[in-house]
Protein backbone atom coordinates (compact mmCIF):
# COMPACT_ATOMS: atom_id res chain seq x y z
CA UNK A 1 0.00 0.00 0.00
CA UNK A 2 0.99 3.68 -0.99
CA UNK A 3 2.13 6.28 1.85
CA UNK A 4 -0.29 8.42 0.08
CA UNK A 5 -3.05 6.15 0.60
CA UNK A 6 -2.72 5.72 4.28
CA UNK A 7 -2.71 9.18 4.78
CA UNK A 8 -5.29 10.00 2.47
CA UNK A 9 -7.19 12.61 5.06
CA UNK A 10 -4.01 14.86 4.84
CA UNK A 11 -2.75 14.02 1.47
CA UNK A 12 -2.55 17.64 0.98
CA UNK A 13 0.30 18.37 2.94
CA UNK A 14 3.85 17.40 3.35
CA UNK A 15 4.21 15.47 6.38
CA UNK A 16 7.19 16.53 8.87
CA UNK A 17 8.11 12.86 9.06
CA UNK A 18 7.50 9.71 6.34
CA UNK A 19 8.15 6.29 7.91
CA UNK A 20 7.99 4.09 4.42
CA UNK A 21 8.81 0.23 4.33
CA UNK A 22 10.81 0.47 7.79
CA UNK A 23 12.51 -2.80 8.63
CA UNK A 24 14.69 -4.09 11.88
CA UNK A 25 16.10 -7.18 12.51
CA UNK A 26 17.88 -9.04 14.66
CA UNK A 27 20.22 -12.26 14.67
CA UNK A 28 19.13 -14.92 17.46
CA UNK A 29 20.48 -17.23 19.44
CA UNK A 30 19.20 -20.47 20.74
CA UNK A 31 21.15 -23.11 21.99
CA UNK A 32 20.50 -27.76 20.74
CA UNK A 33 21.30 -30.56 21.91
CA UNK A 34 24.85 -30.86 22.30
CA UNK A 35 25.93 -27.61 22.75
CA UNK A 36 25.04 -26.82 18.73
CA UNK A 37 23.62 -23.44 18.51
CA UNK A 38 21.20 -22.45 16.17
CA UNK A 39 20.61 -19.02 15.13
CA UNK A 40 17.66 -17.14 13.15
CA UNK A 41 16.28 -13.79 12.27
CA UNK A 42 13.63 -12.06 14.27
CA UNK A 43 11.87 -9.36 12.39
CA UNK A 44 11.82 -6.68 15.30
CA UNK A 45 9.80 -3.94 13.08
CA UNK A 46 8.50 -5.40 9.64
CA UNK A 47 7.52 -2.87 6.72
CA UNK A 48 6.06 0.08 8.69
CA UNK A 49 4.78 3.12 7.10
CA UNK A 50 3.18 6.11 8.32
CA UNK A 51 3.54 10.12 8.08
CA UNK A 52 3.37 12.79 11.12
CA UNK A 53 2.65 15.99 10.08
CA UNK A 54 2.84 19.56 11.79
CA UNK A 55 1.45 20.26 14.90
CA UNK A 56 -0.24 16.35 14.99
CA UNK A 57 -0.19 14.12 17.92
CA UNK A 58 0.21 10.23 16.57
CA UNK A 59 0.04 7.14 19.06
CA UNK A 60 2.01 4.15 18.51
CA UNK A 61 0.01 1.81 20.68
CA UNK A 62 1.09 -1.75 21.39
CA UNK A 63 2.04 -4.47 23.61
CA UNK A 64 5.66 -5.12 24.47
CA UNK A 65 7.72 -6.78 22.09
CA UNK A 66 5.70 -5.15 19.12
CA UNK A 67 8.23 -2.81 18.33
CA UNK A 68 7.20 0.24 19.43
CA UNK A 69 10.35 1.41 21.11
CA UNK A 70 12.66 0.08 17.86
CA UNK A 71 11.15 2.38 15.50
CA UNK A 72 11.45 5.24 17.84
CA UNK A 73 15.39 4.57 18.27
CA UNK A 74 15.22 4.17 14.47
CA UNK A 75 13.65 7.61 13.74
CA UNK A 76 16.45 8.99 16.23
CA UNK A 77 19.13 7.21 14.93
CA UNK A 78 20.51 5.10 17.35
CA UNK A 79 19.00 1.94 15.79
CA UNK A 80 20.22 1.39 12.36
CA UNK A 81 17.16 0.03 9.89
CA UNK A 82 17.87 -2.79 7.37
CA UNK A 83 15.78 -1.34 4.66
CA UNK A 84 13.06 1.43 4.40
CA UNK A 85 13.28 5.28 4.69
CA UNK A 86 12.94 7.78 7.66
CA UNK A 87 12.33 11.06 5.80
CA UNK A 88 12.16 14.17 8.05
CA UNK A 89 11.93 17.34 5.94
CA UNK A 90 13.08 16.16 3.13
CA UNK A 91 16.18 14.88 4.68
CA UNK A 92 17.08 10.63 4.83
CA UNK A 93 17.46 9.89 8.79
CA UNK A 94 18.87 6.36 7.90
CA UNK A 95 21.82 8.36 6.19
CA UNK A 96 22.88 10.47 8.61
CA UNK A 97 25.80 10.32 10.52
CA UNK A 98 28.14 12.35 12.39
CA UNK A 99 27.50 16.40 13.03
CA UNK A 100 24.42 16.12 10.88
CA UNK A 101 22.86 13.67 12.98
CA UNK A 102 23.90 15.79 15.69
CA UNK A 103 22.54 18.91 14.12
CA UNK A 104 19.28 16.33 13.57
CA UNK A 105 18.73 16.19 17.32
CA UNK A 106 17.87 19.13 17.66
CA UNK A 107 14.50 18.91 16.01
CA UNK A 108 14.00 15.35 17.20
CA UNK A 109 14.15 14.59 21.08
CA UNK A 110 12.68 11.77 23.42
CA UNK A 111 11.24 11.94 26.60
CA UNK A 112 12.02 8.16 28.02
CA UNK A 113 9.84 6.41 29.90
CA UNK A 114 11.48 5.80 33.44
CA UNK A 115 12.12 9.25 35.01
CA UNK A 116 14.28 7.43 37.86
CA UNK A 117 16.67 6.16 35.63
CA UNK A 118 16.74 8.43 32.65
CA UNK A 119 18.17 11.07 34.91
CA UNK A 120 21.74 11.79 35.92
CA UNK A 121 21.52 11.34 40.11
CA UNK A 122 24.81 13.06 40.15
CA UNK A 123 23.72 16.40 38.07
CA UNK A 124 21.79 19.01 39.36
CA UNK A 125 18.64 20.21 37.26
CA UNK A 126 20.27 23.11 36.18
CA UNK A 127 23.15 20.68 34.64
CA UNK A 128 20.46 18.29 33.29
CA UNK A 129 18.50 20.77 31.02
CA UNK A 130 20.94 23.06 30.32
CA UNK A 131 23.30 20.28 28.43
CA UNK A 132 21.46 20.07 25.12
CA UNK A 133 20.92 24.14 25.41
CA UNK A 134 24.84 24.10 25.05
CA UNK A 135 25.75 20.93 23.25
CA UNK A 136 22.75 20.99 20.13
CA UNK A 137 22.07 24.83 20.29
CA UNK A 138 25.71 25.74 20.67
CA UNK A 139 24.66 28.40 23.59
CA UNK A 140 27.63 29.48 25.63
CA UNK A 141 26.93 32.04 27.39
CA UNK A 142 26.14 31.35 31.08
CA UNK A 143 23.55 34.08 32.32
CA UNK A 144 21.55 33.21 28.66
CA UNK A 145 21.54 29.71 29.41
CA UNK A 146 20.61 30.25 33.46
CA UNK A 147 17.65 32.45 31.86
CA UNK A 148 16.66 29.68 29.11
CA UNK A 149 16.72 26.54 32.11
CA UNK A 150 14.56 28.79 34.48
CA UNK A 151 12.05 29.86 31.80
CA UNK A 152 11.52 26.10 30.70
CA UNK A 153 10.97 24.93 34.32
CA UNK A 154 8.42 27.72 34.54
CA UNK A 155 6.75 26.55 31.59
CA UNK A 156 6.76 22.85 33.34
CA UNK A 157 5.24 24.53 36.38
CA UNK A 158 8.35 24.01 38.06
CA UNK A 159 9.24 26.56 40.96
CA UNK A 160 13.01 27.39 39.22
CA UNK A 161 14.24 29.01 42.80
CA UNK A 162 12.92 25.78 44.21
CA UNK A 163 14.72 23.00 41.88
CA UNK A 164 17.40 24.38 39.76
CA UNK A 165 20.04 23.61 42.12
CA UNK A 166 18.64 19.93 43.19
CA UNK A 167 19.08 16.68 42.31
CA UNK A 168 17.11 13.82 40.92
CA UNK A 169 16.79 12.15 44.15
CA UNK A 170 15.10 15.05 45.96
CA UNK A 171 12.34 15.67 42.95
CA UNK A 172 9.43 13.61 43.05
CA UNK A 173 8.43 11.13 40.30
CA UNK A 174 6.28 13.86 39.04
CA UNK A 175 8.63 16.54 39.20
CA UNK A 176 11.64 14.46 38.02
CA UNK A 177 9.55 13.62 34.69
CA UNK A 178 9.14 17.39 33.80
CA UNK A 179 12.99 17.55 34.35
CA UNK A 180 12.76 14.90 32.21
CA UNK A 181 10.67 16.43 29.58
CA UNK A 182 12.63 19.58 29.93
CA UNK A 183 15.59 18.26 28.94
CA UNK A 184 14.28 17.04 25.79
CA UNK A 185 12.36 20.79 24.97
CA UNK A 186 16.05 22.17 25.86
CA UNK A 187 16.64 22.35 22.01
CA UNK A 188 13.46 23.76 21.07
CA UNK A 189 12.86 20.78 18.88
CA UNK A 190 10.16 19.99 16.65
CA UNK A 191 8.99 16.36 16.82
CA UNK A 192 8.84 14.97 20.55
CA UNK A 193 8.97 11.21 20.96
CA UNK A 194 7.28 10.06 24.11
CA UNK A 195 8.33 6.68 25.42
CA UNK A 196 5.66 5.70 27.73
CA UNK A 197 5.41 8.71 29.61
CA UNK A 198 3.10 8.04 32.37
CA UNK A 199 4.02 4.09 32.72
CA UNK A 200 6.35 4.87 35.73
CA UNK A 201 3.77 7.36 37.74
CA UNK A 202 1.36 7.17 40.30
CA UNK A 203 -2.21 7.67 39.32
CA UNK A 204 -2.54 11.31 40.50
CA UNK A 205 0.43 12.31 38.43
CA UNK A 206 -0.66 10.36 35.16
CA UNK A 207 -3.78 12.59 33.92
CA UNK A 208 -1.53 15.67 35.18
CA UNK A 209 1.42 14.86 32.31
CA UNK A 210 -0.88 13.87 29.57
CA UNK A 211 -2.73 17.58 30.04
CA UNK A 212 0.91 19.13 29.96
CA UNK A 213 1.90 16.83 27.18
CA UNK A 214 -1.51 18.73 25.11
CA UNK A 215 -0.31 22.38 26.80
CA UNK A 216 3.67 21.87 25.17
CA UNK A 217 2.07 20.56 22.09
CA UNK A 218 -0.36 23.95 21.57
CA UNK A 219 1.39 26.06 22.70
CA UNK A 220 5.22 25.09 21.07
CA UNK A 221 2.98 23.72 17.32
CA UNK A 222 4.87 20.99 18.64
CA UNK A 223 4.47 17.24 16.72
CA UNK A 224 4.51 14.14 18.79
CA UNK A 225 4.94 10.39 18.53
CA UNK A 226 3.11 9.08 21.93
CA UNK A 227 4.29 5.88 22.60
CA UNK A 228 2.13 3.80 24.72
CA UNK A 229 0.53 0.18 25.68
CA UNK A 230 -2.91 0.94 26.14
CA UNK A 231 -5.33 2.89 24.29
CA UNK A 232 -6.93 5.12 26.75
CA UNK A 233 -3.65 7.46 27.01
CA UNK A 234 -3.73 7.62 22.93
CA UNK A 235 -8.06 8.23 23.30
CA UNK A 236 -6.92 11.47 25.19
CA UNK A 237 -4.19 13.00 23.53
CA UNK A 238 -4.10 11.97 19.72
CA UNK A 239 -5.77 12.60 16.63
CA UNK A 240 -4.79 9.39 14.83
CA UNK A 241 -3.24 6.33 16.33
CA UNK A 242 -1.30 2.91 14.80
CA UNK A 243 -1.55 0.09 16.35
CA UNK A 244 1.56 -2.47 16.18
CA UNK A 245 1.61 -6.57 16.53
CA UNK A 246 5.26 -8.13 16.86
CA UNK A 247 6.73 -5.29 14.47
CA UNK A 248 3.98 -4.93 11.69
CA UNK A 249 1.38 -2.44 11.60
CA UNK A 250 -2.24 -3.84 11.88
CA UNK A 251 -4.32 -1.18 12.37
CA UNK A 252 -4.42 2.37 11.80
CA UNK A 253 -7.15 5.59 11.79
CA UNK A 254 -8.57 8.33 13.63
CA UNK A 255 -8.10 7.54 16.58
CA UNK A 256 -12.22 8.07 17.78
CA UNK A 257 -13.11 6.28 15.10
CA UNK A 258 -10.27 3.52 15.23
CA UNK A 259 -11.77 2.96 19.04
CA UNK A 260 -15.56 3.02 18.61
CA UNK A 261 -15.11 0.59 15.79
CA UNK A 262 -12.18 -1.62 15.34
CA UNK A 263 -11.44 -3.71 12.22
CA UNK A 264 -8.77 -6.12 13.76
CA UNK A 265 -9.36 -8.24 16.25
CA UNK A 266 -5.96 -7.09 18.23
CA UNK A 267 -6.95 -3.78 18.64
CA UNK A 268 -10.47 -5.64 19.89
CA UNK A 269 -8.29 -7.23 22.87
CA UNK A 270 -6.12 -3.99 23.67
CA UNK A 271 -10.11 -2.29 24.53
CA UNK A 272 -11.04 -4.80 26.47
CA UNK A 273 -8.33 -5.21 28.34
CA UNK A 274 -7.22 -1.67 28.96
CA UNK A 275 -7.30 -0.63 32.33
CA UNK A 276 -8.81 3.21 33.45
CA UNK A 277 -5.77 6.04 33.61
CA UNK A 278 -6.48 6.18 37.11
CA UNK A 279 -5.28 2.69 37.87
CA UNK A 280 -1.58 1.69 37.67
CA UNK A 281 -1.72 -1.80 36.95
CA UNK A 282 -0.89 -2.62 33.30
CA UNK A 283 -3.51 -3.93 30.62
CA UNK A 284 -4.29 -7.41 31.29
CA UNK A 285 -3.69 -9.40 28.41
CA UNK A 286 -4.42 -13.34 29.07
CA UNK A 287 -1.12 -14.96 28.90
CA UNK A 288 0.60 -13.11 27.13
CA UNK A 289 4.15 -14.51 26.47
CA UNK A 290 2.59 -17.51 25.96
CA UNK A 291 0.69 -16.13 22.62
CA UNK A 292 3.44 -14.15 21.73
CA UNK A 293 6.20 -17.11 21.74
CA UNK A 294 3.58 -18.90 19.74
CA UNK A 295 3.28 -16.03 16.98
CA UNK A 296 6.96 -15.87 16.74
CA UNK A 297 7.24 -19.48 15.33
CA UNK A 298 4.47 -17.72 12.46
CA UNK A 299 6.67 -17.94 9.41
CA UNK A 300 3.63 -18.60 6.72
CA UNK A 301 -0.01 -16.49 7.21
CA UNK A 302 -1.25 -13.71 9.97
CA UNK A 303 1.24 -13.36 12.56
CA UNK A 304 -1.82 -12.86 14.91
CA UNK A 305 -3.53 -15.49 14.19
CA UNK A 306 -2.47 -18.25 16.69
CA UNK A 307 -4.06 -15.87 18.90
CA UNK A 308 -6.79 -14.95 16.90
CA UNK A 309 -10.77 -16.09 17.28
CA UNK A 310 -11.56 -15.55 14.55
CA UNK A 311 -8.94 -16.76 12.71
CA UNK A 312 -9.28 -19.30 9.21
CA UNK A 313 -7.78 -21.01 6.87
CA UNK A 314 -6.59 -18.60 5.24
CA UNK A 315 -5.06 -16.77 8.31
CA UNK A 316 -2.48 -19.85 8.18
CA UNK A 317 -1.50 -19.04 4.54
CA UNK A 318 -1.55 -15.91 3.68
CA UNK A 319 -0.61 -12.82 4.88
CA UNK A 320 -2.88 -10.18 5.19
CA UNK A 321 -2.64 -6.28 3.57
CA UNK A 322 -3.31 -3.04 5.13
CA UNK A 323 -6.75 -2.10 3.95
CA UNK A 324 -9.44 0.17 4.11
CA UNK A 325 -11.96 -0.58 5.97
CA UNK A 326 -13.64 1.96 6.87
CA UNK A 327 -13.43 6.02 6.31
CA UNK A 328 -9.32 6.87 6.73
CA UNK A 329 -9.29 3.24 8.78
CA UNK A 330 -6.95 0.72 7.37
CA UNK A 331 -6.91 -2.89 9.07
CA UNK A 332 -4.52 -5.91 7.99
CA UNK A 333 -7.10 -8.66 8.83
CA UNK A 334 -8.58 -11.69 6.33
CA UNK A 335 -12.07 -11.04 8.67
CA UNK A 336 -12.10 -7.67 9.97
CA UNK A 337 -14.63 -6.63 12.42
CA UNK A 338 -17.51 -3.93 11.86
CA UNK A 339 -17.28 -3.55 8.34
Amino acid sequence: MSQVQLDSAKDLALPLLKVSNLSVSFRKSRKLFGNREDSYEIKAVDRVSFNIFESEIVSLVGESGSGKTTVARCILGLVPATSGSINFRGEEVTRLKGSSLHNYWKSVQMIYQDPFESLDPGQSVYSIVSAPIRNLTGESRPEVIKTRVSEILSELDLDPDEVIWKYPHQLSGGQRQRVNIGRALAANPSLLIADEPITMLDAAQRLTILALLRRLQRNRKLSILLITHDLASAKVMSQRTLVMYLGKLVEYGPTRELMARPHHPYVELILESTPRLVKTSGPKSFDQLSWIEQSEKVRRGCVYQPRCKYATEICKSVEPELVERSKGNFAACHNPLNV
